[in-house]
């Protein structure tokens, strides 16, 4: 009967503990090739959609989704058109110094794009990380 029990509350505990509810609130998402700084950018306007920030002297409410302006380095072995139109799935591919690819893409795409083994460091352009580290920090 014991046996039961403690199978049915060790099974009870690893449902609850792997559900999509505690995962949901304050995630906190890592980066495996992106700098600090975009990390932690991305992970406050990820997780505090419907905030309300100053942006450049304007006030804007956090969409999770705002286009960030980064340079994303692939490895020099990898094709160029390919990396090309895998980032311009997620955004748009502004400038290409190979191997960096200069491109705006949606906040949320961030950590898609970091998952690819192909790619060895996503950071935010110059002017894009004094305007969002200074955003977030209000």
């Amino acid at each position: 009967m014991y046996k039961t029990w403690i199978l049915i509350i060790l099974l009870s505990l690893t449902l609850f503990s792997s559900s999509g509810y505690a995962e949901e609130k304050g995630k906190s998402w890592k980066g495996a090739v992106s700098e600090a700084d975009l990390v932690t950018v991305v992970n406050f306007l990820i997780n505090n959609k419907g905030k309300e920030i100053v942006l450049a002297g304007e006030k804007h409410t956090i969409t999770g989704k705002e286009k960030l302006d980064v340079e994303i380095t692939v490895l020099s072995c990898c094709p160029e058109k390919q990396m090309r139109k895998y980032i311009s799935d997620f955004g748009i591919v502004k400038d290409v110094k190979f191997p960096t690819f200069h491109a705006t893409v949606p906040t949320d795409a961030i950590p898609e794009i970091d998952k690819n083994g192909e790619i060895t460091d996503i950071k935010f352009e110059s002017k894009a990380r004094g305007l969002w580290v200074n955003a977030i920090k209000q």
